[in-house]
Order: structure tokens, then C-alpha cells, then sequence
């Protein structure tokens, strides 16, 4: 890197601070609240079990990604987020106990899976192996967040 970047990449404000960041993220917002209200909508106009459920979940997808997509807003329009060492050692036990058990309903669901022949059962169960996977992925690299900040400090 020469001097002069290194200038540049000092004196440069992050991308999340740029205008077209936070215009980007309330217009994802705004997509999530269309997934919300038309999951509403077709969850008041079926009956149907599997139908409901599955715009059940979705829903609530969608809040859970506005809550999230609001706190990175917030950590660049009013408070950043500070994450100490302290507050990642926190975690150990709890990160480390409960990744075995992501991992344990892992091994679970997959066996279900093999032994399921039904498409209903089929598809709910494929859909919570992604949601589990997507857990475990998450906590790995919280985990691996954790041991580099302990590493680096």
C-alpha cells in the first residue's frame, strides 16, 4: 500500500456512513414490511395449514430482519457498536454449550429427513435444517469473533 492510500484509507469515512448506505437499508426495510403485510394478507385468505405456516414463518423472518437492519442504522446514525473483550469472554460457556446442541439438532433433523417420505414433512424439516445451519453459522463466527478479539487484545 503506498503512502498515499494509506492517507486515503485513513481520511476515508466507512461506506455505512455514506447516505446511500442508510437509503439502501430503509428501502430493504420497506421490502420486509411488503413481505409482512402480504403474508398477513394471505395468511387471512387460506386455510390451508401448510400455507399458513410457512407465511407464518416468513413473517416473522421479516420482522426479525427489520429489527436487525434498524440496529445497523441506529449503530451509524446514534450509537456505534462497542464490542469489548469483556462483553465477548461473556459468551464462552453459553456460545460453546450451545453450538453442540445446534450441532446435535443438526445430526436430528438430518436423520428425520432420511427417514421422512411424506413432501409435507419433507419440506417443514428441510426448512428448519436451514434455519439450524444458519444458527450454527451464525454462533461459529461469533465464536471465531470471540477468539480473534481475545487473540488480538
Amino acid at each position: 500500500m503506498s503512502a498515499r492510500t494509506a492517507k486515503n484509507a485513513k481520511t476515508r469515512k466507512p461506506a455505512e456512513l455514506s447516505r446511500e448506505f442508510l437509503t439502501l437499508m430503509q428501502e430493504w426495510q420497506r421490502l420486509e414490511d411488503q413481505t409482512i403485510l402480504y403474508a398477513d394478507d394471505l395468511m387471512k385468505k387460506t386455510r390451508n395449514k401448510l400455507v399458513r405456516i410457512t407465511m407464518e414463518m416468513i413473517k416473522h423472518d421479516s420482522q426479525k430482519h427489520k429489527i436487525m437492519q434498524q440496529m445497523l442504522i441506529d449503530s451509524v446514525t446514534k450509537e456505534p457498536f462497542i464490542l469489548s473483550p469483556d462483553d465477548l469472554a461473556a459468551l464462552g460457556n453459553g456460545l460453546n454449550k450451545h453450538l453442540t446442541a445446534e450441532a446435535k439438532s443438526l445430526e436430528l433433523a438430518d436423520e428425520a429427513l432420511k427417514n421422512s417420505e411424506l413432501f409435507v414433512t419433507k419440506y417443514i424439516l428441510s426448512y428448519l435444517i436451514a434455519d439450524e445451519q444458519k444458527h450454527h453459522n451464525l454462533l461459529s463466527r461469533l465464536d471465531d469473533l470471540k477468539r480473534a478479539t481475545v487473540f488480538v487484545t
